[in-house]
């Protein structure tokens, strides 16, 4: 790979495009940042959110944001020159998509409604060819007819959510869709997901196979042919089932309470060995693989502090290549040396030292490919890569109005919590500033188990920084990512241990400097929320303000309210998590603590959430009424459960920084608002 000074481009073409499609972003110069850059850097959507490039290299498919909704550029691969803007008419806009073939691309429908701001996705799908042509509807149903611009194209109603399984590469007219039915979503038996062989011209459909478990998610073979199919029952037992060739019998190959440990088919190495992740007698999963005819185990791979946290594979989506871990930072482990994708990622990084690197898409011979590179400074820069010429070419900036020599760096910790236990996490560090006694706020994650926060760049967090705030993510215990026993140990734990965490966490990097320990502020959504609240209960002296997002304020509402308890999954959930002690369930509720509640509050929250309803809020706004503590609140109309609409963002961005720099002395004119009135 070459050494360039500056890498190849297409700048004239690219500023074609911007004139084109995105006539606002060329009013918006990057910021000297002398002064602070305005919020909305931080609250929009990016410019650019993926690249993928056709089969044969001629053509590129670019998911943007056009006037607030997502749409697909086709545009030619040597001259970026746009051919085609797929958008949807109304309320719509465009999710994922995928290359059905050369000419052809496979685009889901997202539905924006009139209540809420973030699109609902029902799993419909539609085609159409790189010159507008053709569009038609090939999967799915949408409440009432003829509306969308896509409504007299329908090819038949299918009431259920479709997932593509195998784009069938070898069939260039046809994909194979799993299709989970609405009709038995409220079933004792869950949905059983259908395996259809769709064709992308005209949605004519023939049935593949019907899943024997509920929830479930299909695996084909190097020959696109279903031989796993992994899913749940209501009762939260984990079930996998395999088959020797398409027209076989389903055998139960693993049966188990999804906490006694996982067991994930993930790709065919050939006909009779798969890869597996499996975690029945670790904590965190392995990497194995398991030859079906003599069930022989071969451990490819272990970590013994994360699970795998990605998997990637080649151009037709078969085969594995490498899986991703991230500790800390991500790394990669491959599972093929000599695979040109390996070397290919292995080079790229020594190429781009300072940035972490990703295949996003290639050409079906290898010849191109999209990269993406990112940083915690970088959102992200895509690029093509010619294999023949041994070349490389910037496209796109995903947010061309950040500038990565000025942006906050993110530096991970690792610390020893009180009871010995290894916590991990991450410190993101104002640019241009020295790094010592700043003030800080604290931002506990959502979950909280299953989630966790990654190394890279958060518009939230450096839209902190950009105003000289640290900002402190914890991986407390009971997040996902750190294998079973580690997350197994916030279990009925979310009032105390995780709060501990969360507090020795702030106490750590206090110890260390970096932040004044009489400038703390504490700021979350979701379980993040419930933790803004509780941390301060648990530590009254530690924090000068704290502000819930989202949250969750009293954990027996949780079987009452909200979407969680409208299944026995959800239920089955909420029992392991929190329990069904009503005594420690009240000790736990900040609802019924406001009493030791003595510091400035400000309540956020969205009147359409469906997963943490504004009763939570306003329980604990009664709460706080009735003890006669003063709080500030925001709710807004139409927004869930997060903030998706940008103007929403930047305005609830501009009442945090009102707030926390009030208590955290910090100037209004330092903060880049306006002089107070």
């Amino acid at each position: 790979m070459p050494n360039e000074q500056q890498l190849p481009s297409h700048q004239s073409n690219l500023t074609f495009l911007r004139a084109i499609l995105f006539p606002l972003l060329l009013l918006i110069a990057i910021p000297a940042w002398s002064t602070p850059p305005p919020l909305m850097d931080f609250a929009r959507k990016p410019e650019v959110a993926s690249v993928k490039i056709s089969p044969d290299g001629a053509h590129l498919a670019v998911r943007s944001f056009v006037d607030g909704k997502a749409g697909v550029v086709i545009m030619r691969t040597d001259t970026l020159k746009p051919i085609y803007l797929a958008r949807l008419d109304g309320a719509e806009q465009i999710g994922s998509y995928h290359w059905g073939n050369n000419e052809r691309l496979l685009l889901q429908v997202e539905e924006m409604t009139s209540w809420e701001e973030r699109p609902e996705n029902y799993g419909e799908w539609f085609a159409v060819n790189i010159d507008g042509k053709n569009k038609r509807a090939i999967y799915g149903m949408r409440k009432g007819t003829g509306r969308g611009g896509l409504g007299k194209l329908r090819a038949s109603y299918t009431y259920g959510t479709g997932r593509i399984v195998d784009l069938l590469p070898e069939d260039p007219k046809h994909v194979l869709i799993s299709s989970t039915p609405w009709k038995e979503r409220s079933s004792s038996t869950g949905s059983r997901p259908i395996l259809l062989r769709v064709n992308i011209y005209n949605g004519r459909t023939r049935d593949v196979a019907i899943s024997p478990v509920p929830y479930a998610q299909f695996l084909t073979d190097q020959e696109g042919k279903p031989r796993f199919v992994s899913g749940s029952t209501d009762d939260g037992e984990v079930r996998v089932y395999y088959r020797d060739d398409e027209d076989g019998e389903w055998i139960l190959r693993h049966a188990a309470p999804q906490e006694d440990g996982g067991f994930r088919p993930l790709a065919f190495k050939d006909k009779n060995t798969v890869f597996v992740a499996e975690s029945i007698q670790t904590s965190t999963e392995g990497i194995y693989t398991l030859d079906l005819e003599t069930g022989e185990r071969t451990l490819i791979y272990h970590n013994e502090d994360a699970d795998p946290s990605n998997a990637w594979f080649t151009d037709n989506g078969r085969k594995l290549f490498a899986v991703e871990y991230s500790p800390l930072l991500p790394e990669y482990v491959y599972l093929d040396e000599q695979a040109r994708e390996s070397r290919l990622v292995q080079a790229l990084l020594k190429y781009f030292p300072d940035k972490h690197v990703r295949l996003a898409s290639q050409t079906e011979d290898g010849r191109l490919a999209i990269i993406v590179a990112f940083s915690d400074t970088d959102p992200a820069t895509y690029y093509l890569f010619d294999r023949e010429k041994t070349s490389i070419s910037k496209l796109f900036d995903a947010m061309p109005w950040v500038n990565p020599e000025t942006s906050a760096t993110v530096k991970p910790i690792e610390f020893e919590a009180r009871d010995g236990m290894i916590i991990r996490g991450f410190l993101t560090l104002p640019h241009g500033v020295e790094a010592k006694n700043l003030p800080l706020v604290v931002n506990p994650h959502g979950g909280p188990h299953g989630p966790r926060d990654w190394w890279g760049y958060s518009g939230e967090t450096q839209m902190f920084a950009s105003r000289g705030i640290a900002v402190l993510q914890v991986n407390f215990r009971g997040s996902g990512g750190y294998g079973r026993d580690f997350e197994h140990a916030g279990y009925r734990k979310w009032g105390r241990e995780i709060q501990y965490d969360i507090i020795d966490a702030t106490r750590y990097v206090i110890e260390q400097g970096y932040a004044d320990e009489k400038r703390v502020c504490i700021y979350g959504g979701s379980f993040g929320g419930y933790s803004a609240l509780q941390s301060p209960i648990v530590a009254p002296e530690m924090f000068a303000c704290t502000v819930g997002f989202v949250g969750v304020y009293d954990l027996p509402m949780m079987y009452d309210k909200g979407d969680i308890p409208e299944s026995r999954i959800g239920v089955k959930a909420l029992e392991q998590y929190i329990g069904r002690d009503e005594q420690e369930l009240h000790a736990f509720s900040p609802v019924h603590n406001v009493d030791k509640l003595n510091l400035p509050i400000f309540l956020v929250h969205g009147e359409e959430d469906p997963r943490v309803p504004i009763e939570q809020a306003y329980a604990l706004r009664d709460a706080l009424d009735a003890a006669n503590k003063p709080y500030e609140w925001m709710a807004l109309k139409k927004e869930g459960h997060g903030f998706y609409n940008d103007e929403n963002r930047a305005e609830l961005y501009a009442r945090l920084l009102d707030f926390i720099g009030r208590h955290l002395d910090i100037p209004r004119e330092d903060l880049g608002l306006p002089a107070a009135p």
